[in-house]
């Protein structure tokens, strides 16, 4: 019936890798342009778009505020009673 040769077999593999690949990068350059078109503003400007400046924004200047003293009242410590161990009552 059907007798292949070596030579045969392989050019039919490579007829076949080609028309796949072939294809396939096809698919992904009709993709491209898809997102392509889809991606681009209605007005391409995209120069002026990517390298606009934002805004300069000046710093606040912040008021001084006016604290309150605080009274600071301190606590004795408690006594040392050695080599660590301190009881608090």
């Amino acid at each position: 019936m059907f007798t292949f040769r070596l030579i045969e077999l392989l050019i039919i593999l490579f007829a076949s890798l080609v028309l796949i690949s072939g294809l396939s990068f096809l698919i992904l350059r009709r993709r491209d342009e898809i997102l392509q078109e889809f991606l681009t503003p209605d007005e391409p400007d995209i120069e002026r778009e990517f390298f606009k400046r934002k805004p300069v924004q000046e710093p606040e200047i912040e008021q001084e505020e006016v604290r309150e003293e605080e009274t600071v009242t301190e606590e004795e410590p408690p006594p040392d009673i050695g080599w660590g161990n301190t009881e608090h009552e």
